[in-house]
């Protein structure tokens, strides 16, 4: 590793910041940020969101973030082994010893061949008779005549869909990528999870809907109300506290 991991665990203690202190204040689990400072980011939900939680946690301790994220780069690169696969060993060929019993044995083989082609020969020059008769085709089917229109009917009028009525708030969500998701509805969490790409996902509520932290902003299409919004970031960012009211709503 290159120690990027070192960095952080000493700014945090010279800050004199406890793990529980920096969850607090942005979000990011213990767990996580042990983690981090350990450099075991296998135990991580994938490498988009260790950036995005490196380049956070770097900056709430006043370090560059891009430094810790060019180490981590480069430790991650070190780290992918090329795959290796063992020489293929040839496989020895074992001679065949012919003994005389096994040419007495071809021999006669051959002969039962040739006795059994001139059998089948024999059975050819006899015409075979058979009772089959082929069934008679299908008739095709007549034509049905379609009496004609009259001109002069209008079509019938094409009716129009109503349009859509949302009861209060309704975020309908679209996962393009893997996406870690923390939602509060009214006041109670209803979401706190890894969101698989190819998913879709439909919150509603009457005062407010909070979107606590988005793991990966770039990864998910969000819709209000039928609304589609603009992305809230890029992919591999972290969004914290993006709220929407009946006034959002409004204003869109």
């Amino acid at each position: 590793m290159a120690g990027e991991g070192k960095i952080l665990r000493e700014a945090r203690e010279k800050l004199g910041w406890s793990y529980k202190d920096v969850e607090d204040q942005i979000k990011i689990r213990v767990r996580y940020l042990e983690a981090l400072e350990e450099e075991q980011y296998e135990l991580l939900p994938g490498t988009a969101y260790t950036r995005g939680f490196l380049r956070t946690y770097s900056k709430h301790l006043g370090l560059n973030s891009e430094n810790i994220i060019d180490a981590f780069n480069s430790s991650f690169q070190k780290e992918a082994v090329p795959e290796t696969h063992p020489p293929l060993t040839p496989i020895q060929s074992t001679p065949v010893w012919f003994k005389p019993i096994v040419l007495v044995v071809m021999g006669l083989f051959a002969v039962a061949i040739v006795i059994g082609i001139t059998y089948l020969s024999g059975m050819n020059e006899k015409p075979l008779v058979s009772d089959y008769k082929p069934a008679p085709l299908p008739t095709a089917p007549q034509p049905q005549t379609v009496p004609p229109q009259n001109e002069t009917t209008p079509p019938p009028p094409v009716k129009e869909q109503p349009p859509v009525v949302y009861q209060g708030i309704v975020a309908e969500l679209t996962f393009k990528q893997d996406c870690w998701l923390k939602v509060r509805v009214d006041g109670v969490i209803v979401e706190d999870g890894m969101n698989a790409a190819g998913t879709t996902k439909t919150l509603q509520g009457t005062k407010k809907i909070e979107f606590l932290s988005i793991g990966n902003a770039g990864g998910v299409q969000l819709k209000l109300n039928g609304k589609e919004i603009p992305p809230l970031g890029t992919s591999g960012q972290v969004i914290w506290n993006y709220v929407v009211t009946p006034e959002t709503i409004q204003n869109l």
